[in-house]
């Protein structure tokens, strides 16, 4: 029996159905059957193995096709026109008709007699594609697109009522009509049914975030439109073209983007009507890094809208202008304000006013940027609260911050973030998010959460259709990791993959961002021995003051530096940073101003002052003071290298001590290496080998966590040098 099961197996894959008709086949013909003076089957397996299962079931599935009844072939046909799974809709509103008003009995019938399974879903699934092929293959080619469209205009007919509450089924109904374009396309009153019908199942799948499917039905609706259809029917264009335009750009097809706006602009009759369009035109340019052209399209908008926009700021007008705003924050942020709704025409002012402020911080000096974000907050404050409100709070947050109003801006922005819940305004999730965990939280809120919360806006802008501030999340979102204490090698492993994500989005910034992330990643891990790629960021002209990416060039220098013990470059790199932004409570600044205290210990060893060391520990201690988590370690990590400088040894290993705690408990595993090597350090120079030994040892086993083998040799050379 060994020989004979091995061979069905080999033929049928184990299909439960094609074994059962396959060995019928064989039965029937003569190849397989029962001897009664042997009493057991017997088999010609010579003649078994050269056959073609595939052909024969195929076959006899024709064969048993066509000796049933009408009702069960025609029943078969029409599941064979909705793929290899029907839905029990179908059912129910096509035996609503005369045509098919049995097709629930032949339902059943074909289910008795094997064709057929109810799934654990409750859908209606052919055993096997094979006999869905030999089903469709009972309708003429020429006949198959009829019988499609037929299916979908019974359908249509039968629930066209109360075609909203069908749900996901009018994309079925939807694809079932569409066969039928050359019907359509003969009845103009028919075609503008289709194309309201496409359009619905369009929203629909836009609302559940499948861009794709919406971008085929949309097209297929603008397709079906007549060639007058901007002048015969101008709001469903409008509606239609704009709808279809953002299906393309959350699908990253910017060249259909681009077209259809273009119509959009070409046809539309007032500004008012293409104010969306405008808007989605600066999304795309914000997704593909033309951060410029975005900044003087918004510009020129608003000037349109009747909006006063200056040529530049100056820091003193944009330093007044802060004040006065967070004065007006206090006296009308509150519950009636909330209560007021801004007019139905101005709404639109601030929403280009928020874009405006994103494309504007990458390319615009610092006061004109917090100058645009004070005045659409003033704009909210006076005409009362819309949905842009709460992001115009915050993208003020992060300019209103500084070193003397981290608390009370911290609860301006959560007071902002907690108006998107109240409000439900879920599709703007990621442009609030940015500026709220990317430039407020973090000096109050532990880092690792802020870059949680980064990427779930990354998740929520590509699933909302909303790639371009979704982007920024992202890259903000690895830069926090690289100094949160994840692993390094798995952050490479992710920054690779969504380097190959950004290729489809041409955004330059955000690779150049990601890039020198990257890069700093891994120098960490191995100097870039084995890590690195051809890829290198471009930072432009390093000269120009309003070139943003000088700041990202410098930062990641310095802490390349740093880490790799480079002093001298450390601190031309790290002056530069404290002069650019030294000033700024940004997350870039916390982290220059703790490794620049760690190399100012160094220094002291020659100049005898240690005013510059105490002021640097004053401003992580007024850090730690806000958020313990964050910046407790460092600041004990500081204190401990000041005693260790001071020869207050026991004052010193209990701080090193104290950091190392902070920092495990804060999960920085790299600050956790970090203090222990530097305790090693100054136990080895007061000749304390067994203490050294072990903070190296400690420090070894932190930094292989982290997954920097950089590190881990510099910690074994200590240990191997201790241990001869």
């Amino acid at each position: 029996c060994t020989s004979l099961s091995a061979a069905v197996i080999q033929k049928t894959k184990g299909n439960p159905f094609f074994v059962l008709e396959f060995m019928q086949s064989l039965v029937g013909r003569g190849l397989l059957r029962y001897n009664f003076l042997m009493k057991r089957w017997v088999w010609n397996e010579a003649a078994i193995r050269p056959e073609q299962c595939m052909d024969n079931v195929l076959y006899l599935l024709s064969s048993k096709m066509a000796a049933l009844s009408e009702n069960v072939r025609t029943l078969l046909k029409v599941m064979a026109c909705f793929g290899t799974c029907t839905n029990e809709f179908v059912f129910d509103n096509l035996s609503k008709s005369t045509e098919y008003s049995d097709i629930q009995d032949s339902l059943k019938t074909a289910i008795r007699d094997g064709f057929v399974v109810v799934d654990e879903e409750g859908n209606f699934k052919f055993v096997h594609d094979k006999i869905r092929e030999t089903a469709y293959n009972l309708i003429p080619d020429n006949e198959k697109r009829q019988f499609h469209y037929n299916l979908g205009i019974i359908l249509n007919s039968n629930c066209d009522e109360n075609v909203l509450d069908v749900g996901d089924s009018i994309f079925i109904i939807a694809s079932q009509i569409n066969y039928g374009e050359e019907c359509i396309q003969k009845n103009r009153d028919m075609c503008i049914k289709v194309v309201k019908l496409n359009m619905k199942a369009g929203k629909r799948a836009l609302d559940g975030f499948n861009h794709k499917t919406a971008y085929s039905f949309l097209k297929t609706s603008l397709s079906l439109l007549p060639d007058d259809h901007w002048e015969s029917y101008y709001q469903l264009s409008l509606q239609l073209s704009l709808l279809t335009a953002r299906a393309a750009y959350s699908c990253s097809n910017f060249c259909a983007t681009d077209s259809l706006l273009q119509s959009i602009f070409d046809n539309a009759l007032s500004t008012k009507d293409k104010l969306p369009a405008y808007s989605l035109l600066g999304s795309m340019l914000q997704t593909q890094g033309k951060v410029e052209d975005a900044v003087n399209l918004y510009s020129s908008i608003l000037t349109q809208l009747g909006e006063t926009i200056p040529a530049s700021v100056t820091a003193e007008t944009s330093t007044a202008m802060i004040a006065e705003t967070l004065n007006m924050c206090e006296e009308t942020f509150d519950e009636a304000w909330i209560e007021t709704k801004m007019e139905e025409s101005l709404r639109f002012i601030p929403q280009f006013y928020c874009e405006m402020t994103l494309s504007a911080y990458f390319c615009k000096p610092r006061p004109y940027v917090s100058f645009i974000a004070c005045k659409v907050v003033q704009l909210c404050l006076r005409n009362g609260m819309c949905k842009y409100a709460p992001l115009s709070f915050l993208n003020f947050t992060v300019f209103a911050n500084n070193k003397d109003s981290v608390q009370r801006v911290y609860r301006i922005g959560k007071d902002a973030i907690s108006l998107l819940e109240r409000f439900k305004i879920r599709n703007r999730i990621s442009d609030c998010y940015y500026p709220y965990y990317g430039g407020v939280a973090f000096p109050v809120e532990p880092f690792q959460q802020c870059a949680d919360k980064l990427m779930e806006a990354f998740s929520s802008g590509l699933s909302n259709g909303n790639p371009n501030v979704g982007i920024y999340c992202m890259t903000q979102a690895n830069y926090f990791y690289t100094f949160c204490g994840k692993n390094l090698r798995s952050l490479l492993g992710e920054i690779d993959c969504y380097l190959n994500f950004l290729k489809s989005y041409k955004n330059e910034f955000g690779k150049n961002y990601l890039l020198s992330t990257r890069e700093t990643v891994s120098t960490l891990i191995d100097k870039g021995q084995e890590t690195c790629i051809e890829a290198k960021a471009s930072y432009g002209d390093l000269e120009n003051p309003l070139n943003k990416q000088r700041e990202m060039f410098f930062f990641h220098e310095a802490i390349r530096c740093f880490w790799l013990g480079y002093t001298d470059r450390f601190k031309r790199f790290a002056s530069k940073c404290l002069d650019m932004f030294g000033h700024l409570p940004q997350f870039n600044t916390y982290q220059i101003k703790f490794y620049h205290g760690l190399y100012l210990v160094k220094i002291q060893k020659k100049k005898k002052s240690k005013e510059t060391l105490r002021l640097a520990i004053a401003g992580v201690s007024e850090a730690a003071s806000i958020s313990e988590w964050n910046f407790l370690n460092k600041l004990e990590l500081l204190e401990a290298e000041l005693y260790s400088f001071e020869e207050k040894n026991e004052l010193a290993l209990a701080s090193y001590d104290a950091s190392i705690a902070s920092a495990r408990n804060s999960r920085f595993i790299h600050e956790q290496g970090l203090a222990c090597e530097k305790a090693g350090f100054h136990c080895k120079k007061v000749k304390d080998k067994g203490r050294a030994l072990k903070y190296f040892q400690q420090a070894r086993e932190c930094y292989e966590e982290w997954g920097s083998s950089m590190k881990v040799d510099v910690t074994q050379k200590e240990l191997d040098c201790l241990n001869t």
